[in-house]
């Protein structure tokens, strides 16, 4: 599955993607593929990997590659450099996309950058998304449709308010069609009303949520991701991550 994980800025999208990737980990569907298409860099962070190249480095350095020998396509140098912003770990890769592509001046290189990233994808179970704010940034990258939107929304309205504007904008470029749809509310304690509220302004279209996750706050991310360590180091027993048991399934 191609699964997307979007909401406003600040709702805790990363911290859910580093969640969901463990979650995916320990039902062992693996192979998995994290993409961090956010420009703050931090799903990386999050999963304990340094980031020492972006894709957006090499596609930078694609408008001229030097060192790319006159029988060489654009295509073949993308393909033999990437590997250096393609990070292995055990049972899942990470990719960061890195800063976005600018405003229309490099369409051949962004070409050959999507057509890249939709034939590495078809070698992994599971990608997973880690997307900027809306989901124009998701049909830039890459011409295949998401099988799972995961919705993040946090305790202001406006994250409620984002999470129903991106699944309009998505509905409204494809048909009046979404995929399925689970919403997480992150930072609540079950039964808060505060939560019942904002998923209904959340909501899209007559039944937009397959699933709903509360994840409360946890302290076991917050002591994590105070020291720099990965989330994967999270105890079984971490209620955030026993929040979302069950969501690797159908």
């Amino acid at each position: 599955m191609l699964i997307a994980v979007v909401g406003k800025g600040g709702v805790g999208k990363t911290t859910v993607t580093a969640l969901l990737v463990r979650r995916l980990l320990l039902a062992r569907h693996v192979p998995v593929l994290a993409i961090d298409a956010d420009p703050s860099n931090c799903l990386g962070p999050a999963l304990g990997i340094p980031i020492d190249r972006t894709l957006a480095d090499l596609r930078d350095l694609m408008r001229d590659a030097p060192d790319r020998p006159a029988s060489m396509s654009h295509a073949e140098w993308l393909a033999i450099h990437a590997e250096d912003a393609l990070v292995e770990h055990n049972g899942f890769d990470l990719l960061t996309m890195g800063h976005p592509e600018g405003a229309g001046c490099y369409c051949f290189v962004n070409n050959v950058v999507r057509a890249y990233l939709d034939r590495l994808t078809r070698s992994y179970r599971h990608v997973i998304v880690d997307c900027e704010a809306g989901l124009e940034h998701l049909s830039r990258r890459t011409a295949a449709k998401p099988d799972r939107l995961v919705s993040v929304v946090g305790r202001a309205k406006m994250s409620a308010e984002t999470v129903r504007r991106a699944l309009e904008i998505y509905s409204n470029l494809h048909d009046g069609t979404l995929p399925q749809v689970d919403l997480v509310l992150n930072g609540f304690e079950s039964g808060d009303p505060l939560a019942t509220r904002l998923a209904e302004a959340a909501a899209f279209g007559e039944a937009p949520f397959a699933r709903t996750f509360t994840v409360p706050w946890d302290a076991g991310v917050s002591a994590l991701d105070g020291a720099g360590r990965s989330l994967l180091e999270l105890d079984l027993s971490s209620p955030a991550l026993s929040a979302l048991a069950g969501w690797e399934g159908a």
